[in-house]
């Protein structure tokens, strides 16, 4: 009969505890479920320097200074761990409004057979909320056209066809406490069925519906860009321009 294993010391033990909101500004290992058409829900893994994390959401920056969005409600297992023996560490003191994450976007101007748009409410914080384009984050690797099909098809269960890049957007503001400086490309594309229903998987996002350009330019409403109808205007009065337009804040 062979001795049970003895407790192992050292780091390894004294890091592998379950994360909570004590341990923002640690590094942290995250086991979560996303979602798969194939397989279904699929764990996999991501590790990164914790940013926020609420009874929603949890917010890494990986080494790589990208930004991690994890639903809390799909994490599966969580433990704060030590600094990689041979790879630079991820970044620190990021993600404030003076120094924000830089991230590359990418968002969808969709219109409908009656010249409407489809806009996403979008709420960064628990007193604001906002209509933007529906769009995304590019993940490593990918390419501006890549992401803006891939937020549609998770986002709304949409498939259309992707257009040109119209517009292009460079803008700074808070996502759940943490700073971005964003840079978008907006491209242009057609759907030929309704969206009725609210956005199938972006963490923040409240409601979809479809506006006329009448509705914009008369709510209320915070809108993203802030000139959203006047571009919508100049784009349905002079055509595809010739050149993507900076649309501004």
């Amino acid at each position: 009969m062979t001795d049970p294993p003895r407790p192992r010391s050292g780091l390894r033990a004294h890091y592998v505890r379950r994360v909570t909101p004590d341990d923002v500004g640690s590094r942290v290992s995250v086991r979560h479920l996303v979602p798969d058409p194939d397989r279904g829900p699929t764990p996999t893994d991501v590790v990164g320097r914790l940013l926020v994390m609420d009874d929603d959401v949890l917010l890494l920056v990986d080494r790589d200074g990208q930004l991690v969005v994890v639903d809390a409600t799909a994490v599966v297992a969580s433990r704060v761990v030590p600094p990689h023996p041979r790879l630079p560490p991820e970044p620190e003191g990021v993600g404030t409004q003076e120094r924000p994450l830089v991230r590359r976007a990418a968002r969808v101007v969709l219109l409908d057979p009656l010249e409407r748009v489809l806009l996403v409410a979008h709420a960064p914080s628990s007193t604001r909320r906002v209509w933007t384009a529906p769009g995304g984050g590019l993940t490593p690797g990918e390419t501006h056209e890549e992401a803006a099909v891939r937020e549609l098809r998770e986002e709304l269960g949409l498939m259309p066809e992707l257009g040109p890049w119209i517009w292009r957007r460079r803008v700074q503001f808070p996502f759940r406490g943490v700073w971005l400086d964003q840079d978008e490309r907006w491209f242009l594309a057609r759907a030929e069925v309704d969206v009725a229903a609210a956005p199938l998987d972006d963490l923040g996002a409240v409601e979809a519906r479809w506006w006329t350009l009448e509705e914009l330019s008369t709510t209320r409403e915070l809108l993203a860009p802030s000139a959203l109808p006047e571009h919508l205007v100049a784009l349905r009065a002079e055509g595809l321009p010739p050149e993507p337009v900076d649309v501004g804040h």
